[in-house]
């Protein structure tokens, strides 16, 4: 699963340009919530390449994004069990109950 055009924007912020990607959180059991994090700035708008490099390197990195041992698809940190199992493996698999 490649993340989608919803997990990241580019917005204008203080004279910079920022790419923020989203990360999913839960405030409460039932109810997700995107939080915007910054990885990249620009002093001018980026080029269509630049934002590429934003987003391959923003898949990579731990801190948004991991791939699940279990069915091998990459999704949201929000939707992980763990570090290593999806939310979807989770109960599938281990029977846990969200």
């Amino acid at each position: 699963m490649i993340p989608s055009f919803e997990d990241y924007r580019v917005i204008e912020s203080e004279g910079q340009w920022c790419f923020q990607v989203a990360v999913v959180i839960w405030p409460t059991p039932h109810t997700p919530e995107l939080r915007w994090t910054t990885f990249r700035k620009w002093k001018r708008p980026p080029a269509e390449p630049q934002i590429a490099r934003a987003q391959a390197a923003a898949r990579i990195n731990t801190r948004f994004f991991r791939t699940c041992s279990l069915c091998g698809e990459l999704h949201n940190v929000g939707h992980m069990h763990g570090p290593d199992i999806c939310q979807s493996c989770a109960e599938q698999h281990l029977g846990v109950v969200y």
